[in-house]
Protein backbone atom coordinates (compact mmCIF):
# COMPACT_ATOMS: atom_id res chain seq x y z
CA UNK A 1 0.00 0.00 0.00
CA UNK A 2 1.31 3.44 -0.93
CA UNK A 3 0.60 5.72 1.61
CA UNK A 4 2.48 8.83 0.04
CA UNK A 5 0.79 12.13 0.42
CA UNK A 6 0.38 14.08 -2.96
CA UNK A 7 -0.87 17.61 -3.45
CA UNK A 8 -1.47 19.92 -6.03
CA UNK A 9 0.40 23.27 -6.01
CA UNK A 10 1.01 26.40 -8.07
CA UNK A 11 4.65 27.41 -7.68
CA UNK A 12 4.75 30.89 -7.20
CA UNK A 13 8.73 31.86 -6.89
CA UNK A 14 12.20 30.31 -6.42
CA UNK A 15 13.66 29.60 -2.94
CA UNK A 16 17.40 30.28 -2.15
CA UNK A 17 18.14 26.30 -2.57
CA UNK A 18 16.59 26.39 -6.10
CA UNK A 19 13.21 24.58 -4.89
CA UNK A 20 9.61 26.33 -6.39
CA UNK A 21 7.57 27.98 -3.49
CA UNK A 22 4.15 28.23 -3.06
CA UNK A 23 1.82 28.09 -0.72
CA UNK A 24 -1.51 25.82 0.32
CA UNK A 25 -4.06 26.77 2.64
CA UNK A 26 -1.47 29.35 4.50
CA UNK A 27 1.28 26.80 4.67
CA UNK A 28 4.79 27.60 2.80
CA UNK A 29 5.33 24.29 0.26
CA UNK A 30 8.85 24.13 -1.04
CA UNK A 31 8.55 21.98 -4.33
CA UNK A 32 12.06 20.65 -6.05
CA UNK A 33 11.48 20.31 -9.59
CA UNK A 34 8.71 23.07 -9.88
CA UNK A 35 9.02 26.81 -11.28
CA UNK A 36 7.24 29.70 -10.76
CA UNK A 37 3.86 29.83 -12.58
CA UNK A 38 4.03 26.43 -12.55
CA UNK A 39 0.68 24.09 -11.44
CA UNK A 40 2.81 21.07 -10.23
CA UNK A 41 1.42 17.41 -8.11
CA UNK A 42 3.64 16.62 -5.57
CA UNK A 43 4.20 13.98 -3.15
CA UNK A 44 5.22 15.42 0.21
CA UNK A 45 8.11 13.89 2.01
CA UNK A 46 8.45 16.66 5.14
CA UNK A 47 5.62 18.12 6.73
CA UNK A 48 5.70 20.96 9.85
CA UNK A 49 3.34 22.94 11.34
CA UNK A 50 4.21 25.92 9.18
CA UNK A 51 5.58 24.11 5.83
CA UNK A 52 5.95 21.05 3.97
CA UNK A 53 8.64 19.33 1.66
CA UNK A 54 8.15 17.99 -1.71
CA UNK A 55 9.19 16.81 -4.89
CA UNK A 56 7.21 17.41 -7.87
CA UNK A 57 5.96 13.84 -9.94
CA UNK A 58 3.47 15.64 -12.36
CA UNK A 59 3.89 18.82 -14.30
CA UNK A 60 0.28 20.09 -14.84
CA UNK A 61 0.90 23.22 -16.31
CA UNK A 62 4.31 23.82 -17.26
CA UNK A 63 6.21 26.79 -17.25
CA UNK A 64 7.82 28.34 -20.18
CA UNK A 65 11.29 28.26 -18.80
CA UNK A 66 11.14 24.79 -18.26
CA UNK A 67 13.30 22.81 -20.66
CA UNK A 68 14.65 18.64 -21.34
CA UNK A 69 16.99 17.47 -18.65
CA UNK A 70 19.86 15.97 -20.24
CA UNK A 71 20.58 13.45 -17.27
CA UNK A 72 17.56 10.78 -16.10
CA UNK A 73 19.19 10.87 -12.42
CA UNK A 74 21.17 14.72 -11.98
CA UNK A 75 21.47 15.23 -8.40
CA UNK A 76 24.41 17.53 -8.88
CA UNK A 77 22.81 19.42 -11.79
CA UNK A 78 19.38 20.35 -9.89
CA UNK A 79 18.26 23.21 -12.55
CA UNK A 80 18.71 21.33 -15.61
CA UNK A 81 15.35 21.43 -16.29
CA UNK A 82 15.58 25.28 -15.80
CA UNK A 83 16.48 27.27 -19.78
CA UNK A 84 19.73 29.17 -19.14
CA UNK A 85 18.30 32.61 -19.06
CA UNK A 86 15.86 31.78 -16.23
CA UNK A 87 18.23 30.29 -14.40
CA UNK A 88 20.27 33.73 -14.34
CA UNK A 89 16.93 35.72 -14.03
CA UNK A 90 16.07 33.43 -10.87
CA UNK A 91 19.69 33.78 -9.60
CA UNK A 92 19.51 37.27 -9.57
CA UNK A 93 15.75 37.50 -7.33
CA UNK A 94 17.65 35.04 -5.13
CA UNK A 95 20.10 37.16 -4.47
CA UNK A 96 18.04 40.90 -3.87
CA UNK A 97 15.44 38.70 -2.05
CA UNK A 98 18.40 37.34 0.56
CA UNK A 99 20.05 40.86 0.64
CA UNK A 100 17.21 42.69 1.78
CA UNK A 101 15.85 39.85 4.24
CA UNK A 102 19.45 39.58 6.09
CA UNK A 103 21.42 42.66 5.47
CA UNK A 104 18.65 45.33 4.66
CA UNK A 105 19.90 46.26 1.52
CA UNK A 106 16.72 46.98 -0.38
CA UNK A 107 19.09 49.45 -3.02
CA UNK A 108 21.22 47.33 -3.53
CA UNK A 109 24.18 48.41 -6.34
CA UNK A 110 23.46 45.35 -8.68
CA UNK A 111 24.96 44.77 -11.99
CA UNK A 112 23.38 42.58 -14.09
CA UNK A 113 24.99 38.82 -13.49
CA UNK A 114 27.76 37.82 -15.73
CA UNK A 115 26.37 34.57 -17.73
CA UNK A 116 28.99 31.18 -17.99
CA UNK A 117 30.21 31.16 -22.04
CA UNK A 118 29.64 27.53 -21.64
CA UNK A 119 26.40 26.42 -19.35
CA UNK A 120 27.14 22.77 -20.25
CA UNK A 121 31.22 21.38 -20.26
CA UNK A 122 32.82 23.81 -18.14
CA UNK A 123 33.71 21.72 -14.35
CA UNK A 124 37.12 20.89 -14.31
CA UNK A 125 36.97 18.61 -11.08
CA UNK A 126 34.64 15.93 -9.68
CA UNK A 127 34.49 13.83 -6.02
CA UNK A 128 32.42 10.77 -7.31
CA UNK A 129 31.19 7.74 -5.49
CA UNK A 130 31.57 3.89 -6.05
CA UNK A 131 29.38 1.14 -5.07
CA UNK A 132 30.52 -1.89 -6.60
CA UNK A 133 29.95 -1.75 -10.17
CA UNK A 134 28.97 1.75 -9.82
CA UNK A 135 30.35 4.67 -10.15
CA UNK A 136 28.61 8.21 -10.04
CA UNK A 137 26.54 10.68 -7.46
CA UNK A 138 25.07 9.75 -4.91
CA UNK A 139 20.61 10.67 -5.49
CA UNK A 140 19.16 13.32 -4.27
CA UNK A 141 18.48 12.60 -0.35
CA UNK A 142 20.15 9.48 -0.53
CA UNK A 143 23.37 7.21 -0.49
CA UNK A 144 22.70 5.48 -3.43
CA UNK A 145 25.43 6.00 -5.86
CA UNK A 146 23.68 6.36 -9.47
CA UNK A 147 25.48 4.65 -12.36
CA UNK A 148 26.94 7.73 -14.47
CA UNK A 149 27.86 6.62 -18.33
CA UNK A 150 29.32 10.37 -18.33
CA UNK A 151 28.34 13.83 -17.48
CA UNK A 152 27.81 16.89 -19.27
CA UNK A 153 28.74 19.60 -16.89
CA UNK A 154 32.42 17.60 -17.22
CA UNK A 155 34.90 18.73 -19.14
CA UNK A 156 36.36 16.22 -21.88
CA UNK A 157 39.55 15.27 -20.26
CA UNK A 158 37.24 13.91 -17.09
CA UNK A 159 34.80 12.43 -19.34
CA UNK A 160 37.71 10.15 -20.71
CA UNK A 161 38.94 8.96 -17.20
CA UNK A 162 35.09 8.64 -16.25
CA UNK A 163 34.98 6.11 -18.91
CA UNK A 164 37.82 4.50 -18.44
CA UNK A 165 37.25 3.66 -14.92
CA UNK A 166 33.98 2.19 -15.46
CA UNK A 167 35.64 0.09 -17.41
CA UNK A 168 37.54 -1.40 -14.83
CA UNK A 169 34.02 -1.35 -12.61
CA UNK A 170 31.79 -3.73 -14.92
CA UNK A 171 33.09 -7.07 -13.69
CA UNK A 172 31.30 -8.41 -9.76
CA UNK A 173 32.65 -7.31 -7.10
CA UNK A 174 33.43 -3.97 -8.33
CA UNK A 175 36.18 -1.64 -7.60
CA UNK A 176 38.20 -1.60 -4.02
CA UNK A 177 36.79 2.60 -3.84
CA UNK A 178 34.56 3.92 -1.68
CA UNK A 179 35.51 6.89 -4.36
CA UNK A 180 37.56 9.19 -6.61
CA UNK A 181 38.56 12.98 -7.31
CA UNK A 182 39.48 13.78 -10.55
CA UNK A 183 40.42 17.03 -11.56
CA UNK A 184 41.35 18.24 -15.25
CA UNK A 185 43.65 21.22 -16.77
CA UNK A 186 41.60 23.72 -18.99
CA UNK A 187 44.96 25.41 -20.14
CA UNK A 188 45.97 21.73 -20.94
CA UNK A 189 43.46 19.31 -21.19
CA UNK A 190 44.89 16.57 -19.21
CA UNK A 191 43.61 14.92 -16.03
CA UNK A 192 44.74 13.84 -12.63
CA UNK A 193 42.40 11.62 -10.04
CA UNK A 194 42.55 11.22 -6.40
CA UNK A 195 42.10 7.27 -4.86
CA UNK A 196 40.06 6.83 -1.81
CA UNK A 197 39.91 3.09 -1.03
CA UNK A 198 37.95 1.08 1.01
CA UNK A 199 38.82 0.03 4.31
CA UNK A 200 41.38 -3.39 4.08
CA UNK A 201 42.15 -2.54 0.22
CA UNK A 202 45.15 -3.88 -0.59
CA UNK A 203 47.84 -1.26 -2.06
CA UNK A 204 49.36 -2.92 -4.53
CA UNK A 205 46.35 -3.64 -6.13
CA UNK A 206 45.17 0.20 -5.86
CA UNK A 207 48.66 1.28 -7.59
CA UNK A 208 48.10 -1.74 -10.16
CA UNK A 209 44.94 -0.30 -10.81
CA UNK A 210 46.36 2.92 -11.44
CA UNK A 211 48.97 1.86 -13.32
CA UNK A 212 45.97 -0.35 -16.01
CA UNK A 213 43.31 2.90 -15.83
CA UNK A 214 46.42 5.44 -17.15
CA UNK A 215 47.56 2.85 -19.60
CA UNK A 216 43.76 2.89 -21.03
CA UNK A 217 43.30 6.84 -20.71
CA UNK A 218 46.26 9.07 -22.78
CA UNK A 219 45.09 12.26 -20.82
CA UNK A 220 45.01 10.95 -17.42
CA UNK A 221 48.76 11.42 -16.38
CA UNK A 222 48.80 10.49 -13.06
CA UNK A 223 46.89 8.43 -10.01
CA UNK A 224 47.23 9.50 -6.31
CA UNK A 225 46.31 6.38 -3.70
CA UNK A 226 44.68 8.79 -1.02
CA UNK A 227 44.65 6.16 1.79
CA UNK A 228 46.95 6.61 5.27
CA UNK A 229 49.98 4.75 5.05
CA UNK A 230 49.87 5.19 0.70
CA UNK A 231 49.19 8.72 0.59
CA UNK A 232 51.38 10.14 -2.02
CA UNK A 233 51.82 7.19 -4.25
CA UNK A 234 51.25 7.70 -7.58
CA UNK A 235 51.12 6.49 -10.71
CA UNK A 236 52.33 9.24 -12.87
CA UNK A 237 52.29 12.19 -11.97
CA UNK A 238 51.27 13.95 -8.78
CA UNK A 239 50.69 17.25 -9.91
CA UNK A 240 48.49 19.12 -12.44
CA UNK A 241 49.49 22.24 -14.10
CA UNK A 242 46.61 24.83 -15.04
CA UNK A 243 46.33 29.00 -15.75
CA UNK A 244 44.67 31.92 -14.50
CA UNK A 245 44.64 35.42 -15.26
CA UNK A 246 48.31 34.80 -16.78
CA UNK A 247 49.39 32.48 -13.80
CA UNK A 248 50.72 29.02 -13.45
CA UNK A 249 49.17 26.84 -10.86
CA UNK A 250 50.96 23.67 -9.52
CA UNK A 251 48.01 21.82 -7.80
CA UNK A 252 47.69 18.58 -6.00
CA UNK A 253 44.56 16.49 -6.92
CA UNK A 254 42.38 17.43 -4.47
CA UNK A 255 43.71 21.24 -4.06
CA UNK A 256 40.50 23.60 -3.72
CA UNK A 257 40.34 25.25 -7.32
CA UNK A 258 38.15 27.15 -8.82
CA UNK A 259 35.88 24.81 -10.83
CA UNK A 260 34.87 27.16 -14.00
CA UNK A 261 38.11 28.16 -15.44
CA UNK A 262 36.88 30.85 -17.56
CA UNK A 263 34.37 32.71 -15.28
CA UNK A 264 37.72 32.59 -12.48
CA UNK A 265 39.34 34.42 -15.11
CA UNK A 266 36.92 37.12 -15.03
CA UNK A 267 36.64 37.17 -11.19
CA UNK A 268 40.63 38.15 -10.98
CA UNK A 269 39.90 40.29 -13.84
CA UNK A 270 37.35 41.79 -11.31
CA UNK A 271 39.40 41.89 -7.89
CA UNK A 272 42.65 43.34 -9.53
CA UNK A 273 40.81 45.95 -11.07
CA UNK A 274 39.22 46.76 -8.09
CA UNK A 275 41.91 46.49 -5.46
CA UNK A 276 44.43 48.55 -7.83
CA UNK A 277 47.45 46.16 -7.06
CA UNK A 278 50.81 48.98 -7.59
CA UNK A 279 54.32 48.76 -6.09
CA UNK A 280 54.06 49.88 -2.66
CA UNK A 281 50.82 48.82 -2.01
CA UNK A 282 50.09 45.84 1.20
CA UNK A 283 47.38 43.57 0.67
CA UNK A 284 45.85 40.92 2.04
CA UNK A 285 43.86 38.01 1.01
CA UNK A 286 41.45 35.86 3.22
CA UNK A 287 41.24 32.44 3.30
CA UNK A 288 43.47 32.25 0.22
CA UNK A 289 43.61 28.78 -0.72
CA UNK A 290 46.30 27.98 -2.71
CA UNK A 291 46.77 31.66 -4.47
CA UNK A 292 44.04 32.39 -6.97
CA UNK A 293 43.65 36.36 -6.12
CA UNK A 294 46.99 36.73 -4.34
CA UNK A 295 49.41 35.41 -7.06
CA UNK A 296 47.71 37.83 -9.97
CA UNK A 297 47.77 40.56 -7.52
CA UNK A 298 51.22 40.45 -6.62
CA UNK A 299 52.45 39.91 -10.01
CA UNK A 300 51.05 43.24 -10.77
CA UNK A 301 53.14 44.81 -8.21
CA UNK A 302 51.39 44.29 -5.01
CA UNK A 303 52.82 43.24 -1.84
CA UNK A 304 50.20 40.37 -0.42
CA UNK A 305 50.22 38.33 2.63
CA UNK A 306 47.93 35.41 2.13
CA UNK A 307 46.20 33.65 5.05
CA UNK A 308 45.17 29.99 4.46
CA UNK A 309 44.76 27.61 7.15
CA UNK A 310 44.75 23.82 5.11
CA UNK A 311 48.43 23.17 4.65
CA UNK A 312 48.31 21.38 1.51
CA UNK A 313 46.65 24.58 -0.28
CA UNK A 314 49.76 27.00 1.35
CA UNK A 315 52.20 24.19 -0.27
CA UNK A 316 50.32 24.56 -3.38
CA UNK A 317 50.40 28.64 -3.37
CA UNK A 318 54.11 28.82 -2.59
CA UNK A 319 55.35 26.45 -5.20
CA UNK A 320 53.30 28.47 -7.61
CA UNK A 321 54.83 31.64 -6.58
CA UNK A 322 58.26 30.04 -7.37
CA UNK A 323 57.61 28.54 -10.46
CA UNK A 324 55.85 32.52 -11.94
CA UNK A 325 58.98 34.07 -9.88
CA UNK A 326 56.41 35.87 -7.97
CA UNK A 327 58.55 37.16 -4.51
CA UNK A 328 55.56 39.44 -3.56
CA UNK A 329 53.47 37.35 -1.71
CA UNK A 330 54.25 35.70 1.68
CA UNK A 331 51.41 32.46 2.47
CA UNK A 332 50.89 32.18 6.19
CA UNK A 333 49.46 29.14 7.12
CA UNK A 334 46.85 29.69 10.01
CA UNK A 335 42.83 29.89 10.32
CA UNK A 336 42.51 33.59 9.56
CA UNK A 337 40.61 34.42 12.61
CA UNK A 338 43.85 33.73 14.20
CA UNK A 339 46.49 35.26 12.41
CA UNK A 340 44.82 38.63 11.97
CA UNK A 341 45.28 39.65 15.19
CA UNK A 342 49.10 39.96 15.21
CA UNK A 343 49.19 41.72 11.67
CA UNK A 344 48.95 45.96 11.93
CA UNK A 345 49.09 46.94 8.61
CA UNK A 346 48.44 49.36 7.28
CA UNK A 347 46.98 47.56 4.11
CA UNK A 348 44.97 49.33 1.31
CA UNK A 349 42.98 46.63 0.31
CA UNK A 350 41.91 42.97 1.59
CA UNK A 351 39.80 40.45 -0.72
CA UNK A 352 37.83 38.06 1.16
CA UNK A 353 37.04 34.44 -0.58
CA UNK A 354 35.46 32.33 2.53
CA UNK A 355 34.16 29.00 2.19
CA UNK A 356 30.59 28.45 1.84
CA UNK A 357 29.55 29.34 5.98
CA UNK A 358 30.88 32.64 5.67
CA UNK A 359 33.82 34.57 7.53
CA UNK A 360 34.39 33.89 11.02
CA UNK A 361 32.75 36.94 13.23
CA UNK A 362 36.42 38.17 14.57
CA UNK A 363 37.37 38.12 10.60
CA UNK A 364 34.97 41.02 10.29
CA UNK A 365 35.92 42.73 13.28
CA UNK A 366 39.55 42.74 12.60
CA UNK A 367 38.92 43.83 9.21
CA UNK A 368 37.76 46.82 10.84
CA UNK A 369 39.96 47.39 13.47
CA UNK A 370 42.61 47.47 10.82
CA UNK A 371 41.27 50.00 8.75
CA UNK A 372 41.64 49.01 5.38
CA UNK A 373 40.53 51.26 3.25
CA UNK A 374 38.80 48.97 0.38
CA UNK A 375 37.57 45.31 0.59
CA UNK A 376 36.47 42.79 -2.16
CA UNK A 377 34.38 39.99 -0.85
CA UNK A 378 33.88 36.91 -2.92
CA UNK A 379 30.42 34.94 -1.97
CA UNK A 380 29.14 31.68 -2.98
CA UNK A 381 25.88 31.71 -1.06
CA UNK A 382 23.47 35.24 -1.22
CA UNK A 383 22.30 34.35 2.47
CA UNK A 384 25.76 34.22 4.28
CA UNK A 385 26.76 37.20 2.30
CA UNK A 386 23.92 38.86 3.62
CA UNK A 387 24.40 38.41 6.95
CA UNK A 388 28.26 39.26 6.85
CA UNK A 389 27.26 42.40 4.35
CA UNK A 390 25.67 43.29 7.66
CA UNK A 391 28.41 43.16 10.04
CA UNK A 392 30.60 44.84 7.33
CA UNK A 393 28.25 47.85 7.02
CA UNK A 394 27.32 47.83 10.49
CA UNK A 395 31.87 48.56 10.67
CA UNK A 396 31.31 51.49 8.39
CA UNK A 397 31.94 50.26 5.41
CA UNK A 398 29.55 51.00 2.08
CA UNK A 399 28.63 49.18 -1.43
CA UNK A 400 30.42 50.31 -4.29
CA UNK A 401 29.19 47.36 -6.42
CA UNK A 402 27.66 43.61 -6.53
CA UNK A 403 28.74 41.94 -9.23
CA UNK A 404 26.81 38.29 -9.70
CA UNK A 405 28.43 35.66 -11.71
CA UNK A 406 27.42 32.22 -12.87
CA UNK A 407 30.29 30.13 -12.28
CA UNK A 408 27.80 27.05 -11.60
CA UNK A 409 25.10 26.65 -14.47
CA UNK A 410 22.48 23.90 -14.32
CA UNK A 411 22.60 24.85 -10.15
CA UNK A 412 21.32 27.79 -7.97
CA UNK A 413 24.86 28.66 -6.38
CA UNK A 414 25.67 32.26 -7.41
CA UNK A 415 28.94 33.50 -6.92
CA UNK A 416 28.93 37.36 -6.11
CA UNK A 417 31.87 40.05 -6.23
CA UNK A 418 31.25 42.39 -3.65
CA UNK A 419 33.19 45.89 -3.57
CA UNK A 420 32.68 47.83 -0.05
CA UNK A 421 34.44 50.83 0.94
CA UNK A 422 35.35 52.49 3.76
Amino acid sequence: MNDTELLELTVESIAQGGDGVGRLDGMVVFARGGLPGERVRLAISERRPSYARGTVVEILEPSPDRVAPRLAAGAHAPWQHVAYAAQLRFKETILREQLAKLAGITDAPLAPIIPAPSAWGYRNSARLHVAGTSVGYHEAGSQVVVDLAQDPMLLPALNEALAGLRGFASAPPGLPLEGVTLRASAAYGYALAALQPTPGADGMELLLLAEAWRARVPTLAGVVVDRRGWRGAASGTATLHDELGGIGFALGPESFFQVNAAQAERMIALVVEALGPAPGVELLDLYSGVGTFALPLAAAGARVTAIEEHPAAVADGEQSAMLNGISRVRFVQAPVERALPGLDGPFAGAVLDPPRRGCHPAVLEEVARLGIERVVYVSCHPGILGRDLGALLQAGYRLERLQPIDLFPQTPHVETIVILTR
